[in-house]
């Protein structure tokens, strides 16, 4: 009688998951939306993991498996904040998908948010004068800004203290990439990230909305901060080197034809804003005439 086969065994499912590896701060909220257009009434799995920490990611992983065999199946989209390493709790073959985005430009990104959002004490700075960098009651985002895109694909981010991402972690990254990524697209060629996604991945042509909720453009970082930054997050640089690289090659790849489409898709985005641009103010315009209605009916 032949064994039972494992949930993990890869010769039971063979059409791959697609884990969708969020790192804060690199479009992924445009993303989300865009999974959610592409993979329409397929099964897909918010990890609802807001700040990564190490409780928050343990209970995730908690729920995954909790969840029966059959019943996790029936996802073919796992998609959140969340660090490499959920493909060992999935049954049969995963193909991971993130973005990257130059290190010192998405840190300052996220610490705008947050300090849009009112998650720092007024009148907070970066110091990298101070123990931790002056963000010591701020672990989640302190771990952030330390070579986080390193440690995220490399899958050990809870395992290390502030400042001790070493070589062999960005190694580690460099060869999950490597192996275990469909594709890795690029914040800063955001358009031409999604046409070479319509080409490797099978995505359609969708549109999307950029979305900066909450960040705080009046904060202005300086110089000194800058340059610390970037020695800091030296091996995030290596490895946005690496994955431009990779980038590179597949546009090349494509050729022309790509960078034709990619024009075509942002001409098309552009009109698709500039409607979503009219609804909106049609709707708040209808709404203040409503409210004024019902506010002139109660005088």
């Amino acid at each position: 009688m032949p064994a039972t086969p494992s949930r993990l065994d890869p010769a039971v499912h063979q059409v791959p998951k697609i884990v969708f590896l969020h790192i804060p701060k690199t479009a992924g909220m445009s993303l989300h939306g865009l999974f959610i257009r592409n993979y329409r009434g397929m099964g897909i799995f918010n990890v609802g993991v807001k700040d990564i920490t190490e409780e928050e990611w343990q209970g995730c992983l908690q729920r995954i498996r909790n969840i029966s065999p059959d019943e996790l199946d029936k996802y073919v989209v796992f998609k959140g904040h969340m660090i490499f390493g959920l493909h060992e709790l999935l049954p049969g073959p995963v193909e991971y998908i993130t973005f990257l985005r130059d290190p010192v430009k998405r840190i300052v990104s996220h610490y705008k948010m947050v300090r849009g959002l009112r998650g720092f004490s007024p009148g907070h700075m970066i110091d990298p004068s101070k123990n931790l960098w002056n963000l010591g009651e701020y672990p989640a985002f302190c771990r952030s800004l330390d070579n986080y895109q390193t440690r995220a694909l490399a899958g050990i981010d809870f395992e290390l203290p502030f400042g001790a991402c070493t070589e062999k972690h960005l190694r580690m990254a460099v060869d999950n990439m490597d192996r275990h990524f469909k594709f890795v697209g690029l914040t800063e060629q955001f358009d031409l990230s999604l046409m070479l996604m319509r080409h490797v991945c099978g995505w359609g042509w969708r549109y999307y909305i950029s979305d900066n909720v909450g960040s705080d453009s009046s904060v202005e970082v300086p110089a000194k901060v800058l340059e610390a930054l970037r020695e800091l997050n030296r091996f995030d640089f290596e490895l946005y080197r690496h994955a431009r690289e990779k980038f590179d090659r597949m546009v090349e790849h494509y050729g022309w034809r790509l960078r034709a489409e990619c024009q075509a898709y942002r001409l098309g985005n552009q009109i698709h804003l500039r409607l979503h641009q009219g609804r909106h103010k049609i709707k708040q315009q209808l709404g203040i005439e409503g409210r004024r209605v019902m506010g002139s009916g109660g005088n």
